[in-house]
């Protein structure tokens, strides 16, 4: 993996949002300052110094407690927010998976949201239409294509959706807490995926909480703490370092 090229890399990334997105009134200025306290912030630090390298084919694990910056970092690499300092380099299409079956339509069918769902994730009308049975077939739903999508349970919902995402021909991949819904078969079903579907042409960076994913399916892994990196080296190196870090 050494030998193929970089097709990502963020050079000393910094991302500040304004603190309550406005900006503070004269009234609290004055009132901070008259109690003896500095001027309260007006940004905040989501990410703060980020300096990674990706290799093409590399699955890249990502984690750390709720708060810690992994959505904003791969929001800020596929394009969704603009680095406050620093830079991002990157190859080939992007495509960023955040909130699995997000654009699903209750009202419409299996079907018709295999269609919409699949649009949304960039698939061709063709590709869609060449891939429609194998999408129903890996979602098992194929006794429930007129059905529509409010008549799903939770974990159906997320085989359609994961179904649908596994078609996408994008060089990199962001997944963020794409397994984080669903039952535990859907989670089987998408490490037999994973293990069934690697290949040296994709690249995915995947945030999740789900440590036995990261462990069996990442080569390296990005530890994020309070925005910042704390470890980005070989996953049973960074692993161990957070399972001792976190309490209990």
């Amino acid at each position: 993996m050494s030998n193929e090229p970089v097709i990502l890399a963020t050079r000393g990334l910094v991302k500040e949002f304004a603190v309550g997105g406005r900006r503070h009134t004269m009234y609290q200025l004055l009132r901070a300052r008259l109690a003896g306290g500095t001027e309260p912030p007006t940004r905040r630090r989501a990410l703060d110094d980020i300096n990674i390298e990706v290799r093409t084919g590399e699955t890249i694990g990502i984690i750390g407690d709720n708060g810690a910056g992994k959505t904003t970092l791969l929001k800020t690499i596929a394009g969704l927010y603009a680095p406050t300092r620093g830079r991002i380099e990157r190859r080939g299409e992007v495509a960023l998976l955040a909130g699995l079956g997000v654009g699903m339509l209750d009202e419409l069918s299996v079907a018709g949201n295999i269609r919409l769902y699949g649009a949304l994730c960039g698939l061709s009308r063709q590709t869609i239409k060449e891939r429609f049975d194998d999408i129903v077939h890996w979602a098992e739903l194929a006794g429930f294509v007129a059905a529509e999508l409010r008549t799903l349970s939770t974990g159906m919902r997320a085989r359609l959706a994961f179904a649908i995402t596994m078609h996408i021909d994008s060089e990199l991949i962001l997944m963020d807490e794409a397994f984080s819904t669903g039952d535990k078969r859907f989670q089987e079903k998408c490490d037999r995926f994973f293990q069934d579907s690697r290949t040296p042409r994709r690249t995915t960076l995947v945030a999740t909480h789900r440590l036995d994913f990261v462990r069996e399916f990442c080569e390296r892994t990005l530890w994020l703490h309070g925005g910042r990196q704390a470890a980005f080296s070989a996953t049973g190196e960074v692993l161990g370092r957070y399972l001792a870090f976190v309490p209990g």
